[in-house]
């Protein structure tokens, strides 16, 4: 089991990393930050499952990921007005790719966020999501497939 100051220093290393995850699953800062809170409880009360410290990673981000469906399943019959994303400016890149992001389904979207803005190779995303690592790359190519066609409609309407 680990100890508490490395267990403190490597949850504190991975903060940024699931904050990222939580944004990618969650839209209210509210739900992000509880997501934040549980999963860093849940990782504390259950550290002792953890069986191999390098896989530290890749364990926080099942939970967080987890956390954020347990969220998300309870929040799931009203979205509150003032929490509805802003439109984007036309010049915003950054907001539209986000937005186009968002407009992903979550199987497709998470597999995404995680290996290209978290740098999780395919097999570590098969083990925090639980699937095969064919259904990880076919989820992938299908996202970059939609956001392609998307990417490309944009282009023509400007």
């Amino acid at each position: 089991m680990m100890e508490e100051r490395p267990f403190t220093q490597k949850l504190l290393e991975s903060e940024p990393m699931l904050y990222r995850i939580a944004c990618a699953l969650l839209r209210s800062e509210a739900d992000r930050q509880d997501a934040m809170q549980e999963t860093a409880l849940k990782a504390w009360k259950n550290r002792a499952s953890l069986r191999e410290e390098q896989y530290f990673r890749t364990w926080i981000s099942r939970i967080m990921v987890n956390e954020c469906h347990n969220l998300h399943r309870k929040n799931s019959r009203y979205v509150p007005m003032e929490e509805l994303p802003d439109q984007p400016t036309p010049d915003s890149g950054e907001q539209e790719t986000r937005l186009m992001l968002e407009s992903l389904p979550e199987k497709q979207r998470v597999p995404l966020v995680l290996h290209y803005l978290e740098g999780f190779s395919l097999e570590e995303i098969a083990r925090v999501q639980h699937i095969s690592l064919a259904l990880v790359k076919y989820r992938m190519h299908q996202a970059r497939k939609a956001l392609r066609v998307e990417w490309n409609g944009k282009e023509e309407s400007k």
